[in-house]
């Protein structure tokens, strides 16, 4: 029992640490990054590919929660016709904890033609994906549990990454609790 306990102890504190680097790796490049969003006069539309598309979908929830016009596209879907939900004046951020996701990189090779924004968040910043974006964001970590592969410790980084970049995005655009409350009319959250 006190072994299973362990790790899943040793998990999260492998997660908490890799918050912790992250926060304290925090630079201009960020800024930039979220003011590029801030900037985007049309939509934001993030992609990844499995559980990257998970943390993708969380993100864009949470940026259109405070009135960012935002959806997550799945890049299977984007080669099959999703393509056409995009315009020039639309950014796409692509997720991907190696950078090298090849169908991702298909589907940005193809948003490319459209003259559409690309940022990306990778574990890699020399990944072919990062060298693609007109902005990338490398947020590098290593995985817990005992095989170091599941993805775990890259996920919460990417996710708990948004949340940030949402919080600093409610500061660049000057949001308030009034606009807060136009996002959520019902619910717990319009209540406060």
């Amino acid at each position: 029992m006190k072994h299973r306990i362990n790790i899943m102890a040793e998990c999260l504190r492998k997660e908490a640490e890799a918050l912790n680097n992250i926060a304290d790796s925090i630079s201009s490049q960020s800024i930039e990054f979220a003011e590029t969003i801030s900037k985007c006069k049309g939509k934001i539309v993030f992609t990844g590919v499995g559980k990257s598309f998970i943390v993708a979908s969380k993100i864009s929830g949470t940026l259109s929660s405070i009135g960012v016009s935002s959806i997550a596209i799945n890049p299977l879907s984007m080669l099959h016709g999703d393509l056409g939900f995009l315009d020039s004046e639309d950014t796409v951020i692509a997720l991907s904890n190696s950078g090298e996701t090849e169908i991702l990189i298909e589907v940005l090779n193809c948003v490319k033609t459209l003259n559409v924004r690309i940022l990306s968040i990778t574990g890699n910043i020399h990944s072919r994906i990062a060298m693609m974006s007109h902005k990338s964001v490398e947020i590098q970590t290593e995985e817990a549990g005992p095989f170091g592969l599941v993805p775990t410790t890259s996920t919460t980084a990417m996710m708990a990454y948004g949340d940030a970049l949402a919080c600093l995005l409610v500061e660049i655009l000057g949001l308030t609790l009034a606009d807060f409350h136009r996002n959520h009319p019902n619910g717990e959250l319009s209540k406060k």
